[in-house]
């Protein structure tokens, strides 16, 4: 994507024009989903049968409450940057300073309108045209066009783009790699042309990775925006110090009203005790992190409140076929699990059996009819370890050193010991866990405690992302692209997201998990949670159902 600088092209005369690479879709506790891009401009004007109307958000309620709500995160390296990702309190704060074309609220899964006031589809599915709210203004002063979108997007979908950080993760790159041409007819038009269907288009735009920055931010920053974010959101970026905090405020001019806050503070707290001791003493406002070991501390002291979320996020164990090669040994591992362990040790009761495989309770496409998938079979494991000849193999299993992972690492290594394995342990600082994840050559890549928390509510979102070889689960995770056959998975889920039919879209998804799962055998299912979200009782309006999904819609909320 070209740089809009004084004296060059306007909007109209700007495409995007990148060749593809290979799609990759990662996770979000300590990775993201990414890789692709998109092809050559074109021109365009095809007619829409399609328009969407309403607003997102809308009424955010303004109101006079003032204060500092202090949010405990993660962890913040205080680089917030929408293709960038770091850590999920890096990414809350982008949630607070950018909006999108569209918006999910999580409490419905439908897209809306934000940015786009509208939009209109052609015929065959292939052309968006997105008109853009007039008078959006940034937090910089300047006004929302058609040339903001296209350099927030573009750079998401090339790899080259001046503005991105080394590393950059663009968490929009999968989507990209299905962009024909990015292009802007006028100032507040928005055209784009995939080159195949896909009905999620609208449901990914809403994610962090379609937030739309100010260009004449990016002109002035460049690879360093994420220190100097800025956006449409309903606060502004302050300041930031890594490994402490983010303060973010009020932003007079949010196109829903003043928030009812006067500041945002995102502060990291990684201690379990000091989280809980926070909320009880009111020095943290609210957080998703509590520990699930102190549930039933918080729900009997009045000082607190604890919220029921819908169970959306997945606990999982990655196995590496290119270190577990048999699929017998495979199955077995993940035949020895005690899920229900898991749920009552790790989660302290907070969440379900993963009856449905990969899709959560909460999702559409979640389908009991695959509980066999996750169940716990100790004497057909051992079986399994006896008939590959792996009795008494080493298996390495890594997992990170906060919230749930210790204890369901600790369960699965007896399990496996129970079934005939020696187990190996590492547990590992949240912080360095993503790039050990990616790394396929680290000792300990056999099994990966992991999880999937939901960004997009939608079965693509989980089993698009973690069964295609062509994303980072299937290849650089698992090595499930070595295996012979896995590559038709990629097929099968492209036709599955783009099915109108719920019914026939959940059979669907059905058999692509089974077959994903007793051919393959690289994703354990271990417990569908919900994050556990807290706040003090002085706090209201939080959109608890957005945060126990690691997303910060907090415009409406006050203390």
């Amino acid at each position: 994507m070209p740089d809009q600088t004084p004296g060059s092209p306007s909007p109209a005369s700007t495409s995007s024009s990148v060749s593809a690479i290979a799609s990759q879709d990662v996770s979000r506790r300590t990775m993201l989903r990414g890789a692709g891009l998109l092809g050559v401009g074109v021109g365009f004007g095809l007619p829409a049968l399609l328009s969407a109307c309403g607003a997102a958000a809308d009424d955010a309620g303004g109101g006079s409450g003032g204060g500092t709500l202090t949010l405990a995160i993660d962890a913040t390296s205080a680089v917030n940057d929408p293709a960038f990702y770091t850590s999920l309190g890096d990414w809350m704060a982008v949630d607070c300073i950018c909006r999108g074309l569209t918006f999910i609220s999580f409490e419905t899964n439908e897209p809306a309108p934000d940015l786009a006031k509208k939009w209109t589809m052609s015929d065959d599915r292939l052309t968006y045209t997105f008109t853009l709210r007039e008078g959006v203004t940034f937090h910089d002063g300047t006004t929302l066009t058609s040339a903001d979108v296209l350099a927030s997007l573009g750079r998401q979908f090339d790899p080259e783009d001046k503005t991105l950080p080394k590393g950059a993760t663009r968490p929009l790159a999968r989507l990209g790699a299905n962009v024909a041409s990015l292009t802007a007819p006028d100032d507040m038009t928005v055209t784009m042309v995939l080159k195949q269907p896909d009905r999620t288009l609208l449901a990914k735009l809403s994610d962090i990775g379609g937030r739309i920055i100010s260009k004449a931010a990016l002109d002035k920053y460049g690879a360093d925006i994420g220190k100097h974010l800025v956006g449409t959101g309903p606060f502004a970026f302050s300041s930031a110090t890594s490994g402490q905090s983010v303060t973010l405020k009020a932003f007079d001019g949010f196109r829903l009203g003043k928030p009812p806050l006067d500041r945002l503070v995102l502060r990291q707290v990684q201690d379990p005790s000091t989280i809980v001791s926070s909320l009880l003493s009111g020095d943290v406002s609210a957080t998703q992190f509590a520990p699930y070991s102190a549930v039933s501390q918080l729900r009997k002291d009045s000082a607190v409140k604890v919220y029921d979320t819908p169970h959306n996020a997945n606990a999982i164990m990655m196995i590496d076929a290119r270190r577990v090669p048999e699929l017998k040994v495979r199955k077995a591992i993940n035949l020895a699990i005690n899920r229900k362990a898991i749920l009552q040790q790790a989660f302290y009761g907070i969440g379900a059996e993963p009856k449905g495989y990969a899709i959560p309770p909460a999702q559409t496409g979640y389908d009991t009819a695959l509980a066999d998938l996750s169940t716990q079979d100790t004497a057909q494991a051992t079986r399994l370890v006896e008939e590959a000849g792996a009795k008494g193999r080493t298996i390495r299993l890594m997992a990170a050193s906060d919230s749930w992972h210790p204890k369901a690492a600790q369960i699965i290594a007896q399990n496996l010991t129970d079934v005939g394995f020696k187990v190996a342990t590492t547990s590992v600082d949240p912080a360095t866990y993503f790039s050990r994840l990616l790394d396929a050559n680290d000792d300990y890549h056999d099994l990966m405690i992991w999880e999937r928390n939901t960004y997009v509510p939608d079965p693509d979102d989980m089993v698009g992302a973690m069964a295609s070889t062509t994303g980072i689960y299937g290849s650089k995770l698992s090595g499930m692209d070595t295996l012979k056959g896995a590559a038709s998975l990629t097929d099968d889920l492209y036709a599955a997201k783009n099915l109108t039919d719920a019914t026939k879209r959940t059979a669907a998804y059905t058999r692509i998990q089974r077959q994903w799962a007793e051919e393959y055998m690289v994703l354990s299912m271990l417990a569908c949670f919900s994050n556990l979200v807290v706040s003090g009782s002085n706090v209201t309006g939080m959109n608890t159902d957005a945060l126990a999904n690691h997303r910060c819609y907090l415009e409406k909320a006050s203390v």
